[in-house]
């Protein structure tokens, strides 16, 4: 025996005739199903496309019954197990409201931002007559109060399961031909029995943990100019708490209301909502749990103690999320002024391509022109063959997906003496789509840079506007 094989050698090469035929009509197969899918009819690929995302985005939810109709209302205004609360100002409602509606005005309304202060509620509520088992109906002068919006949230966090939103206000009470009493109505004090849901409720400390974390999503409802935190060109180079919180996206909740101020149908808003993303290619994912902030407690005078903004308010971005079938939603009381208030926390702002020239040109080393600014950490977060292909003068290569293990490797090269509470980092993509330098904006934040800041349009604005690149020596 030598050890060979001792099958026939026709035997052997027909085995491989058969595995190699095998291989062949394997990939005329992939082949022919690649071909008709390319020769589908475009309108039927569309659809099929359509399809598919409508699946990725989920099943619609079973959306709560959080509003009421005037007509609803003047049905059930005799029912005993319903109370309708009034929370425009006194002055209005002494002048005129629902029959029988107890007032609520926002300067009564008890301030709500940490969970002592939510053990104070039960006590405020039974002071108005109510137990939390009754079926409570919020009421504000229009569909998109913030007060209304503020006193469901309240109710909800107190513990109350059926608390509703009169759709339209009073003025939709009036316009449906109803008319309103005057005078005051008092209910005798009643005993809070409902136990309080703290998950509905996010601290400052809460969004500190959470910003960025996976599962989590921060939504500014202060609107997108409040969002981007652009300064005016006396102040390029200072440090300004304008811009948001870290890893935040901003969403324009006024999409959400019919052009005559009523509600839009909650699949309207379910469906506009899940477009929300960094980018198209990327929107957030619905199961998520979503922290939503507004203006928060005023500091100014003109500021109001809940904002200044009716339609960016977050107790409305609440209520209306709620409305939507989001499942999961927090609100966090003290927004933007409680978050900027403190001057330890991270801000993110966006900075446009003549802010940065501008910063580039006072910081420029006229023998080592392409050298690292000194005012500012700068980078460049695209791979870092595209870095060597052309960049922003002075731009220092570090990609996304390495940024937050190799932040202070390149800090020590390029700045080692840097503040991070007073040194602002700034970061760049290549443009609006594209979502690398909100993540390492947010890698940044949790690395200790107080002043983050993202060249948003990247190096798409940077070209339309003659700005040059240099290549890597």
């Amino acid at each position: 025996m030598t050890g060979r094989s001792t099958v026939p050698l026709s035997r052997s090469r027909h085995a491989v005739t058969r595995i190699q035929g095998q291989r062949t009509h394997a990939l005329l197969l992939v082949t022919a199903l690649l071909l008709a899918l390319a020769l589908l009819p475009g309108l039927a690929f569309a659809q099929a496309w359509s399809e598919w995302a409508k699946r990725e985005a989920g099943p619609e939810p079973d959306y709560p019954d959080v509003t009421v109709t005037a007509d609803w209302l003047a049905r059930h205004l005799d029912a005993r197990n319903v109370v309708v609360i009034d929370v425009r100002p006194a002055a209005s409602y002494v002048a005129g409201h629902v029959p029988g509606a107890v007032s609520f005005p926002p300067e009564s309304v008890p301030d709500v931002a940490s969970l002592p202060e939510l053990a104070h509620l039960p006590d405020v509520l039974g002071g108005l007559g109510l137990s939390g088992r009754e079926r409570l109906v919020c009421c504000g002068e229009v569909s998109y109060s913030r007060d209304a919006a503020r006193a469901f949230w309240l109710l909800e966090v107190a513990g109350a399961s059926r608390v509703v939103v009169l759709d339209g206000g009073v003025a939709g009470w009036r316009a449906a031909g109803r008319e309103l009493a005057s005078g005051d109505v008092r209910r005798p004090r009643a005993t809070w029995t409902q136990e309080s849901d703290s998950e509905l409720l996010a601290t400052r400390e809460y969004v500190r943990r959470s910003f960025g974390e996976e599962g989590v999503e921060l939504i500014d409802a202060r609107g997108l100019d409040a969002w981007r935190g652009t300064v005016e060109q006396d102040d390029w180079g200072t440090l300004k708490r304008v811009g948001h919180i870290p890893h935040s996206l901003p969403f324009d909740f006024t999409t959400f209301f019919a052009p005559g101020g009523t509600f839009l149908e909650p699949s309207e808003t379910w469906s506009s909502f899940a477009t929300l993303g960094p980018r198209p290619a990327n929107p957030v994912d619905l199961t998520d749990e979503f922290v939503v902030h507004g203006w928060g407690r005023g500091r100014g005078a003109d500021s109001g103690q809940w904002g200044e903004d009716v339609w960016g308010d977050g107790p409305l971005a609440y209520f209306l999320l709620r409305r939507a079938g989001v499942a999961r939603v927090r609100l966090y009381t003290g927004g933007w002024h409680d978050w900027s208030g403190d001057p330890y926390l991270p801000i993110v702002r966006m900075v446009t391509a003549e802010e940065l020239t501008y910063r580039l040109r006072k910081s420029r080393r006229w023998l080592r022109p392409n050298a690292p600014p000194a005012d500012f950490a700068f980078f460049d977060v695209r791979h870092p063959a595209d870095h060597r292909r052309g960049h922003i003068r002075g731009s220092a290569t570090l990609r996304s997906d390495y940024f937050a293990d190799s932040l202070a490797i390149k800090l020590d090269r390029h700045w080692r003496d840097i503040d991070r509470a007073t040194t602002p980092v700034v970061t760049y993509c290549y443009g609006e789509r594209c979502i690398r330098s909100r993540a390492t904006s947010t890698a940044a934040a949790r690395a200790g840079f107080v002043y983050v800041e993202r060249f948003y349009g990247g190096l798409d604005e940077w070209r339309s506007l003659g700005g040059k690149l240099v290549e890597s020596q």
